[in-house]
């Protein structure tokens, strides 16, 4: 009789072990850098990638350059990605913008400029971002996608993003900053997504100074427990949260009470 307890209690301690380590989980801080070629892209709108524990990044730039039922230069289209050396990344519209400092930066004046980063791999609890270099000010927009699929912006309106899986993040009211210095920029959150819309502020209380910065690099957690891109925050293999690893013990415990009581009959 005692064996059979025992043997019970090794099995209920072992099924413990294994819930909570998945239930912990191996959440992963990360840092994905874009750093390159000062050129304007040759051909195309371009793209930059980082991989950084198996989790590729992926960068394409994003303004409010097409027609919609809003009116002129409403409709998200692709622009032009401009990778500024050390600095980071810079965007150019695509309605005949500027090559010269600061219009290759990413900006607001005329139209309003974005940086999507698609992650493959995992999905990523971005938390912060480096802002490489700053000109004017630095105030900016963050946007996670969270609905089902791919997290496009396509044809989509700024004011649109949150009726179509996209939710925000925030809008970031950033100290006027008038040299060249970079800034780290932190939007604090608990969403995991594989597509994250990083640009200049395109809120509707913006203040009357337009924003240029040059995104250097973005950072949070990855969960690499969960590969392909079911991540900590979601999808088939959700993380259990710790009430149900407590709701699960218990109930364990109790079959192995019921087992005991067998035995002893």
């Amino acid at each position: 009789m005692k064996i059979m307890r025992t043997r019970s209690a090794q099995k209920l301690a072992s099924l413990l072990a294994g819930v909570a380590l998945c239930g912990a989980g191996s959440a992963i801080a990360a840092t994905w850098t874009f750093t390159g070629s000062s050129l304007e892209q040759p051909a195309g709108y371009g793209a930059a990638q980082d991989t950084v524990g198996g989790v590729t990044a992926t960068a394409t730039a994003w303004a409010n350059t097409a027609n919609g039922s809003g009116g002129s230069n409403t409709v998200l289209a692709s622009a032009y990605l401009t990778p500024q050396g050390n600095s980071g990344l810079g965007t150019r519209h695509a309605d005949n913008e500027s090559t010269s400092s600061p219009q290759h930066a990413v900006d607001n004046y005329e139209r309003k400029e974005s940086i999507l980063f698609s992650f493959t791999g995992d999905k990523v609890n971005l938390t912060s971002s480096y802002f490489g270099w700053i000109a004017n000010d630095s105030d900016f927009s963050v946007y996670a996608y969270t609905g089902a699929g791919a997290g496009s912006v396509s044809g989509l309106t700024y004011g649109s993003l949150t009726s179509n899986g996209w939710t925000l993040v925030g809008h970031y009211n950033e100290a006027s900053q008038s040299n060249n210095n970079g800034d780290n920029k932190d939007f604090a959150n608990n969403i995991f997504s594989s597509y994250w819309l990083i640009g200049a502020y395109n809120g509707a209380s913006a203040d009357s100074k337009s924003d240029y910065f040059k995104l250097k690099t973005v950072s949070g957690l990855t969960c690499a427990d969960n590969p392909g891109g079911q991540g900590c925050g979601g999808g088939g293999s959700q993380v259990p949260e710790p009430g149900t690893l407590l709701l699960l013990g218990i109930g364990l415990l109790g079959l192995t009470r019921v087992t005991g009581r067998r035995s002893v009959r």
